[in-house]
């Protein structure tokens, strides 16, 4: 866990400047300290509770799910990814339990299984737990004696429009790639930076498919020097990065962390190699990995394989050792599986319990199952439901709310900031001019202070807007290109503000993050959406200064000044900043955009919740407070009781919006900062 948060530090680092090497970044990471790779209470706590049940397949806490209840940001994810690195290990040292027909083998196989229900946060937490991999696999390397000569790997194992099912149709995305590099993505490439070093990924040069291996490999780019990277094609020839897109692969190599959706269980009663995740085995081909009868045919695998031409030696397939099921289950976001969601959960959760029990000196032993979540409710039967289990709340409920020891309550000041809340209800307004001159507005004053204090302003330079359904998110976006931008083109100056848009033919850069794009794409939106606004670059007066540079340049057929270059060569690389990024409930779990600063709510969350997880996304840094704004709806009883709510009374009218003529009632309160305990 060490290298991992080492690492994630330096990848960060390299991929918030292209132009930081290695060396740099790691020096860097090195200077900080203790402090990049420090734990939290709460986070040592909830490891250390569930070592023993990790340790002993026969203790008596496999039974009971531990639910990890603490709030957004605080570092689950971290807490969660240090068991599973035990886990890795303790399999690996515990190596063949049992003797005879019951004899299980910890040496390979899936160890831990983490499980989501969106696309978005799947991506997300896929890149955080590839870099725990690497870093078990570069201390396997080290020492193989002790861990044993399987490498360690990570497996995405969702669905077809993510990511290909079999080797064949990978390989031929990967052949459209390289024709056409600049076309639609590919869905075989899940991180667009090395895990380990930060280097940037890019399908049509990185990855490699082995006909004779039915292997599709990902090389690091960054193969030498000094620095080179242990993932590189010469640091890791043969085998790249330890990641795995490919369902095919995920069946044959098994690896061991597979983090999926739970959609993903409804392939366990159609196809019975799914079973092989479950350590259900018995022969391994030294070319193909472990084989299954309703595969051989698609694969091509036999019990023989001759030389190939490409070098490689005959192999002849070999029995092995049945393997453990994984022994540790990972369900991330608890409060998502409910309603018709978890019914259907529940009832393949009933196969997924009987695949995971195996005997253990004389009794039936199964997974550990934790859990995690910001907001839950009535979590004991939700677990009963789900899993047939007891449920353990950690931390433990107490008296005080503002004090649970692993984490307290601390008051607002400048140095803990909190989130504000501001709630909009314009009556008699119809809600899209409402939208259209809230966004203008937030727009043009982010400008104004970004033009003011540079870089602290970056936070509110991008708006996040919050919607309840598509419907209303997709008429936003036609005037956000329209509307919005026509008025932002104009309203600057006019009202003593900075200009956001300083040419005629300026548009706004929008990003989505719905369900409307393809899943190739989330990935490269969330990088996008980490860039920041340049104080170099992007105020109002240097964006003039090198519109009119440019323009000059291109008549007297010189080369524009190197800002210049540098401001329109960003949009080549993906690497213009965003004004407006759109989002549904895809937003409210697991996005952790560290400069996001301003969000609109549109329309009162049916589900409080929502409104928590998804407001929650902005302001998650002391020094980048949020400001999240609540545009009621004064049509709908929900709105109107919602901003009555706020003030105690009736909504009155109190300010205008965007200086309109239009009054609009206005309130605000602001929530207190909750921090982990540094005891």
């Amino acid at each position: 866990m060490l290298l991992q948060r080492q690492h994630t530090t330096i990848a960060a680092l390299r991929e918030a400047a292209s132009e930081t090497s290695y060396a740099q970044a790691k020096a860097e990471v090195g200077a900080a300290g203790k402090k990049v790779a420090s734990w939290r209470p709460f986070q040592l706590a909830f490891m250390l509770l569930n070592l023993p049940a990790l340790t002993d397949p026969r203790h008596e806490d496999r039974d009971q799910v531990d639910l990890l209840f603490f709030p957004t940001g605080g570092g689950k994810t971290e807490a969660y990814l240090g068991l599973a690195a035990y886990t890795f290990a303790i399999r690996r040292l515990q190596d063949t339990v049992n003797t005879g027909a019951d004899a299980r083998s910890g040496d390979g196989g899936a160890a831990v299984l983490m499980r989501y229900t969106l696309r978005l946060l799947t991506a997300q937490q896929f890149q955080r737990a590839a870099t725990l991999i690497c870093a078990a696999e570069v201390l396997r390397r080290q020492d193989a004696t002790t861990w044993g000569d399987e490498p360690f790997r990570i497996g995405l194992w969702v669905g077809g429009l993510v990511s290909p099912n079999w080797y064949d149709r990978a390989a031929e995305e990967i052949t459209e790639v390289r024709d056409s590099p600049r076309s639609k993505p590919t869905g075989v490439l899940q991180t667009l930076a090395c895990p380990w070093c930060g280097t940037k990924l890019q399908a049509h040069r990185d990855l490699r498919p082995d006909d004779d291996r039915r292997r599709i490999l990902l090389y690091c780019p960054s193969g030498e020097g000094p620095d080179r990277c242990p993932f590189s094609e010469m640091g890791s020839p043969g085998e790249g990065l330890p990641i795995l897109t490919v369902d095919e692969e995920i069946y044959r190599l098994l690896p061991s962390l597979v983090i999926a959706t739970v959609d993903k269980l409804a392939q366990l009663p159609w196809h019975g190699y799914a079973g092989m995740l479950f350590g259900r085995v018995s022969q391994r081909c030294p070319r193909h990995g472990y084989r299954h009868d309703d595969m051989d045919q698609r694969t091509g695998c036999g019990h023989r394989h001759n030389a190939s031409k490409t070098g490689l030696p005959p192999v002849a397939s070999q029995p092995v050792t049945r393997l453990r099921p994984p022994d540790l289950i990972i369900q991330d976001e608890l409060h998502l599986i409910s309603g018709a969601l978890g019914t259907t959960v529940g009832l393949f959760e009933a196969a997924v319990d009987e695949l995971c029990g195996w005997p253990y000196h004389g009794t039936r032993t199964g997974p550990k199952i934790v859990a995690s979540t910001a907001t839950t409710k009535r979590a004991r039967e939700q677990a009963q439901g789900l899993f047939g289990r007891g449920l353990r709340v950690f931390p433990l409920p107490v008296l005080d709310i503002e004090d649970m020891f692993f984490s307290r309550q601390v008051p607002v000041t400048p140095e803990t900031p909190g989130r504000r809340y501001l709630g909009i209800c314009a009556h008699g307004v119809r809600l899209k001019s409402a939208e259209i001159r809230l966004a203008e507005i937030l727009l043009i004053a982010g400008q104004t202070l970004f033009d003011t204090y540079g870089d602290p302003a970056d936070p509110y330079m991008t708006v996040v807007g919050y919607f309840n359904a598509t419907r209303e998110l997709a008429g936003m976006r036609r005037y956000l290109d329209d509307d919005v931008t026509t008025r932002v083109r104009r309203h600057g100056k006019a009202r003593g503000m900075s200009d956001r848009i300083v040419s005629g033919t300026g548009m706004l850069e929008i990003e989505e993050l719905t369900s409307r794009i393809s899943s190739a794409d989330i990935s490269s939106v969330l990088k996008r959406l980490e860039v920041g606004f340049a104080e170099d670059l992007d105020t109002s007066a240097r964006r003039k200064a090198i519109l009119q540079e440019y323009a000059a340049a291109r008549k007297d057929k010189r080369d524009p000044h190197p800002l210049a270059a540098r401001f329109y060569g960003r949009g080549e690389v993906g690497g213009l900043p965003v004004d407006v990024v759109l989002a549904t409930s895809m937003l409210q779990v697991g996005v952790d955009v560290s400069r996001f600063g301003l969000m609109v709510v549109t329309g009162q969350p049916k589900n409080t919740a929502e409104y928590i997880q998804a407001s929650s996304r902005v302001g998650r840094s002391a020094d980048k407070p949020g400001l999240v704004v609540t545009l009621y709806n004064w049509s709908r009883p929900r709105g109107r009781a919602s901003a009555a709510g706020r003030t105690g009374t009736s909504c009155t009218p109190i300010t205008a919006i965007a200086n309109s003529a239009t009054q609009s009632p206005i309130t605000s309160r602001k929530a207190a900062p909750c921090t982990p305990g540094s005891r």
